[in-house]
């Protein structure tokens, strides 16, 4: 294992159980280490704090598997899949729930991957060079600890940039994919695209988000910013919704929503519209009375974090301004650069601007599979308020 040494006084956040060490904090790097390999993370005077997997390209250094002296268990990562998805059997809270997160990355002391589950399809990513050359050994422990009868891997193309690494997709184990898979969210039923969709194929973080509209939703004329797919939407129309809008860029996430609305309230009152949603907002005439705004990530750097605020204050002022006198807002931030104090500062701006007398009802954030590390406050990446208007 080749040792990386970090500069003096720059070993606090390792010591404090931060995984990750960025470029800044390195003095030296053994000769010879690859994107990938292990490296044994020492301070400046050459105390052992423990070892992760090194990325010579990216801002973030290394990504630590291990804390402290000692050598990690030569089954490490098998012990640590089988841990994760343990916990989420074991709660409550996820008891029937057919599509879940079972490994979240950092949050599971995994970094540089992350696995879904959709019914008896496991869904997993790369996002490190490290974690890509364990495939096998991932695939082996969520094969085994899951019983899926199928197991299929995303491209993460980000991440293939910044590790130099091949992009792989495809099927792992198992039955090839079918066009789109189909699971239940209590009384929902969701169309997915595992191998073209965003991230896995759905939002599946924003449950608590859909289960909220769905109770929110009865009598009420509801208009869903981002549609995607049709998340909220579907939600909104079983709950009883009046009428739903959809807005959504993608032709191809629109006529999967259409699927979606169709196979749960056939007989709903229903609008789609294929275009900018930050467009349409500012120039539709309509009124509503419950509206969802649920951009993609829109600061993927602390750089992009101004820019991405005021694209998030523009799109909340206008759907106040088509919100209807008492009108519910499910306002999301899916930027981790964007926290919940900029994102409440981000709604107060936009209320003034708006000229509403805006409450807040409730803070909101991701499902209990979607947990983030109490020392890795970056992956705490949703956050969303419930505002009335």
């Amino acid at each position: 294992m080749k040792e990386l040494v970090l500069q003096p006084g720059r070993d606090r956040s390792v010591r404090r159980r931060h995984p990750w060490v960025l470029s800044g904090a390195v003095a030296s790097v053994g000769d010879g280490a690859e994107a990938g390999d292990v490296v044994r993370v020492l301070s400046a005077e050459g105390e052992a704090l423990g070892c992760g997997d090194y990325s010579p390209r990216s801002n973030i250094r290394v990504r630590m598997l291990w804390q402290g002296k000692d050598e990690p268990p030569e089954a490490l990562i098998s012990q640590r899949i089988a841990a994760a998805i343990a916990r989420r059997a074991a709660n409550p809270e996820l008891d029937g729930v057919e599509a879940l997160r079972l490994v979240n990355a950092e949050a599971d002391e995994l970094p540089g991957m992350s696995a879904d589950r959709y019914g008896d399809t496991i869904v997993v990513r790369f996002g490190t060079a490290g974690m890509s050359r364990r495939r096998d050994e991932v695939v082996a422990a969520l094969r085994d600890v899951t019983g899926a009868a199928r197991g299929y891997e995303r491209a993460d193309t980000s991440a293939g940039r910044r590790e130099a690494v091949a992009v792989r997709q495809g099927l792992l184990w198992g039955e090839p994919l079918p066009a789109t898979l189909e699971f239940a969210e209590g009384k929902r039923r969701y169309s997915v695209d595992i191998a073209q969709g965003q991230q896995t194929g759905f939002y599946l973080g924003q449950r608590d988000g859909r289960d909220l509209v769905e109770r929110l939703a009865k009598g009420r004329r509801v208009l869903d910013l981002f549609a995607y797919s049709g998340g909220f939407a579907v939600a909104a129309a079983v709950g009883g919704a009046r009428s739903v809008t959809l807005v959504e860029s993608s032709a191809d996430a629109l006529e999967l929503a259409r699927r979606n609305l169709a196979a749960n309230a056939p007989g709903i009152d229903t609008r789609f519209e294929h275009g900018n949603a930050f467009e349409f907002v500012r120039q539709d005439s309509g009124q509503y009375d419950l509206v969802t705004i649920d951009p993609p990530p829109l600061a993927r750097s602390r750089g992009e974090v101004n820019k991405a605020a005021r694209a998030y204050k523009d799109v909340l002022m206008s759907a106040l301004k088509r919100a209807a006198p008492g009108a519910l807002l499910l306002a999301f931030s899916s930027s981790s650069h964007v926290d919940a104090g900029l994102y409440r500062k981000i709604a107060f701006g936009a209320a003034l601007d708006a000229e509403r007398q805006v409450q807040v009802l409730r803070t909101l954030g991701p499902a209990v599979d979607y947990p983030a590390s109490i020392y890795h406050p970056e992956g705490a990446s949703l956050t969303g308020l419930l505002l009335q208007a």
